[in-house]
């Protein structure tokens, strides 16, 4: 182990530090070949510190989810709030029947949210699945797995309007047995 303070060690090897990195350089190496070395650890501590760096913006992913839509229109008119939020959906939770007066992107990152549209049909977003609400459209969103269900929902709503507005449950019963 070579220290700064042992001149001994010094004579055996040079070091160069610069954030926890080191370069050794025997001490048997001549002036000439010394300087050398020095310079090409000075470009690795160069090469090192520039790749050290942090980038200047970092994603930070906090769920993902994947929709096979290949027609997604947000339609927006004038000023817009966006709200972003994480819903925890204790089992057995629900949103109750509601609206939205804008679009809603959503991700379900944990557990598994049933959708049950105004016809009375349903729908299953599994952990990993993301789903489009379209503005004015009536429906309930609960919890039917035994477990807590994480969702981060992207509302986007005209300027000073509520992103949920209850509504009163429309009483449709689904006809469609391709939906669940």
């Amino acid at each position: 182990m070579t220290t700064k303070n042992d001149p001994a060690a010094a004579e055996r090897s040079v070091a160069v530090e610069r954030n926890n990195i080191q370069f050794a350089v025997p001490a048997a190496v001549n002036r000439r070949g010394r300087r050398g070395l020095l310079a090409l650890a000075a470009a690795g501590l160069v090469a090192a510190l520039a790749f050290s760096q942090v980038s200047p913006l970092q994603i930070i992913p906090l769920a993902q989810g994947y929709n096979p839509d290949h027609n997604v229109i947000l339609h927006l008119k004038g000023a817009t709030d966006v709200l972003q939020t994480d819903l925890i959906f204790q089992p057995g939770g629900t949103t109750g029947w509601h609206i939205h007066p804008g679009p809603v992107v959503v991700v379900v990152k944990s557990g598994a949210l049933t959708e049950i549209h105004s016809n009375g049909c349903m729908t299953v977003h599994p952990a990993g699945s993301g789903f489009f609400e379209d503005a004015n459209e009536v429906h309930n969103v609960v919890n039917q797995t035994g477990i807590v269900t994480e969702v981060y929902a992207t509302f986007l709503s005209p300027a000073g309007t509520q992103p949920l507005i209850p509504a009163p449950d429309p009483g449709g019963v689904c006809r469609n047995w391709h939906e669940k």
